[in-house]
Parts: C-alpha cells; structure tokens; sequence
C-alpha cells in the first residue's frame, strides 16, 4: 500500500494539474490506499497566520464541504507548522491542542507531517483514525509529504507563470487597441465634425471628406475584426477585400512601405502636406515590421491630433546595421518637461501619455530604442532605431 501510495503521488505531481486539484487528489489516495479514515491537507497563509482547509478525504470530504481556516497558533496541525516536525497524538483527549473539526465526532489519533520545502512550511499533511500511529505512518507520509512539497512549489510557479502570461497579453492588446482602433476611431470623429464646414463650402470636398470618413470606419472595423480574430485564436479573414485589411495583414501582404503609404494617406488627407520617404529600406522579419508600423501609426495619429502641422515627413530606410523610421513635423511642438515626455522618459502610464510609452516599450521589445525631440513652435521628430536584417525572413 505504502509502495503503490509513492506511486500514485508520482503520478500525481507530475500530470501538470491545478493545486486544488492535485492537493484533492493527493488526499483521495492517501484515504484509498493507505486506509486512513480522515485526511486533511491544508496549506498555510503565511500572510493571515492560518492553515486553509480545501483538500480533504475520506469521511471529512463526506462531511465538510466548505472551506475551512484554522490559526496556526492553534491545534495538532498548527504545532506541525511551528515546530517544522511530525506530531504524533494517539490519544486525542488527552491533548488540549486537539480541534475537533466541526460536523464530525472527531478520532482517536491523529499524525500532521508538515509539508516542507528548505526550511519553509508550504502545508500539511494530516491523518486520523480511531487507531493509534506508530513509526511506520509517520515514515509513510513524510515521504509523501516531501513529494508534495515539491508539486505546490511547481503549481505556484507555474499559477505565476500563467498569471504573468496574462498580464502581459492583456498589456499588448491594450497597446494594440490603443494604437489602432482608438486612434482611427478618434481620425473617424475628427472626419466627422469637419464635414458639414467642408460640405457648406464647397459640396466636391464635402464628398472628398466622406469617403476619406467611410474608409477611416472600414479601416477601424476591420482592425477591431483583425483582434477579435485574434482573441478567439482565428486566422485572418481571407476573404476580406484589400480596400479594408487590417493594417497588420497589409503590413503582411504589401510590405510595411505600402501599408505606411495606405494608412498615412487616409488619416492625413488634403488638410496636411504628406512627404514619404522609404528610399533604401529592405524588407524586415514581421514582429519588426510591426513594431515599426504600430510606432509610426502612433507618431502620424499625434501629429493629426496635437501638432497643428503643415506638413509631415515620413522616412523609412536602413544606415548600415540599422533600420530606421522618423516622423518628423512643423507643428507646435511641446516644452521638454510636458506631460508627455515625461511619460515617455520615465515609462510610467500617466493620463495621455500612453501613446508614447507604447513606443518606447515597442522599440525596446525590438532591442531598439526610441528618441523624441520637441521645442515650442518648432515641431516634434521621433525616431525608432531597430537592429536590422539584410533578407527577408
């Protein structure tokens, strides 16, 4: 029994299972094949001082259905934690530190073999029965117990790891809803409050400004598709017509030159003279490619949006082991401490500076590095310096 017990424990730590789960199933052996009537395996709260009582079995799986929590100051269980050794009790009564848990007539005997791993109580592994214990129980579940050591220390790892994962999804399609849907959304709204002006004016740019309206809104609903697509684990729509791909996929299917062309003629317009420059520039391995659109879709939407520009100049090419872009303006510029520089500067997400700290974590995701310079009337340049590949990959 002890032998298949090890076995079954194995087998147990290594199937890759949540820590409810692998704790429950852990107690479900213990009960099965060593018999044991009532089993516990409660983990410690080190914050709250309590052991939390959610994996039990035997006759206390039938009766306890909830979760209980017990001070570490107090019971068998609790001196198991503090003293870091078995307590073996056969004779319950005579123990003051007995807790008899509530719903059950409680046992003769009960053994609690801490679960440690170097030096740290992680849980413990609990057992009672209205048979005494001898050296052989404590022997039995003190391996196991080092086993379970083992596998809470792992499930915790990995509940981090995938914790870690999350947040880090959750971060980039912020950024990915930021950069695309949000600004064009925003370019639509921009669109959408000069048409009547442009309309009484003259009716020929009134329709100019419709359509360049139309097309900002097919653009902004087929990147929102693009990251539903995503967010369901979808490919790309192959069906969808060029005039309304996502940016990215016709960052995939033109090149990131024609994408560029494509989206800084439709949000720029008649209002701004446009300059594009990719004399020189090789194609790049996609994730680059991203990068160095999402960064100049940010830079032309800060233009549109704050710089009261002229015109504006786009340049993309390589200089030796670099690719770079530059986005530059004759706009109004901003004082180096403004709001948005600072965000920029220190990384920290404040109110409207989230734009230009998803540049600069998109340039250094790429090993790259981002430089913004600004003067009150003299515009804004940034400039994305990435590593560079000479081949398509």
């Amino acid at each position: 029994g002890r032998l298949a017990l090890i076995a079954r424990v194995g087998q147990i730590i290594t199937a890759g299972l949540a820590l409810d789960e692998l704790l429950q199933r852990a107690a479900d052996a213990v009960h099965e094949l060593l018999g044991y009537p009532s089993v516990d395996i409660p983990l410690v709260d080190a914050a709250a001082r309590e052991l939390v009582v959610r994996a039990r079995g035997g006759l206390y799986k039938q009766l306890i259905r909830h979760e209980d929590r017990l001070p570490i100051e107090r019971g068998v269980m609790g001196a198991a934690v503090l003293e870091r050794r078995p307590q073996l009790v056969n004779d319950v009564a005579a123990d003051p530190r007995y807790v008899r848990p509530p719903g059950t007539r409680g046992a003769r005997a009960e053994l609690a073999v801490p679960i440690l791993l170097g030096g740290l109580a992680l849980g413990v592994l609990n057992v009672e029965s209205d048979e005494p214990f001898g050296p052989e129980d404590v022997q039995s579940l003190q391996i196991v117990a080092d086993h379970l050591a083992v596998a809470i220390r792992n499930a915790r790892l990995f509940e981090r790891a995938q914790a870690a994962a999350t947040l880090e999804e959750r971060q980039r399609l912020a950024r990915d809803l930021h950069d695309s849907v949000t600004q064009l959304l925003f370019g639509v709204t921009l669109l959408a409050e000069s048409v009547p002006a442009a309309w009484r004016q003259d009716p020929a740019a009134g329709e100019r400004q419709l359509e360049r309206l139309m097309g900002l809104s097919r653009t902004a609903l087929a990147e929102m598709r693009a990251l539903l697509a995503e967010l369901r684990g979808e490919g790309p729509d192959e069906g969808q017509e060029t005039a309304s791909l996502a940016g990215l996929s016709r960052v995939r299917r033109e090149g990131l030159p024609g994408a560029l062309r494509h989206y800084a003629s439709e949000l720029v317009g008649d209002g701004l003279a446009l300059d594009l420059d990719f004399a020189g520039y090789c194609p790049q391995p996609f994730d680059r490619e991203e990068a160095l659109y999402r960064i100049a879709q940010e830079a032309l939407n800060n233009v549109v949006k704050h710089a009261r520009a002229r015109a504006v100049r786009v340049v993309l090419g390589l200089d030796g082991e670099s690719v770079h872009l530059t986005v530059t303006d004759d706009g109004q510029g901003f004082e180096p401490g403004d709001l948005l520089l600072r965000a920029a500067a220190d990384g920290v997400g404040r109110e409207g500076g989230l734009g230009f700290v998803s540049m600069r974590e998109r340039a250094e995701a790429q090993h790259g590095r981002l430089r913004i310079a600004a003067r009150p009337g003299g515009g804004t340049s940034v400039e994305v310096t990435l590593p560079a590949s000479r081949s398509d990959t």
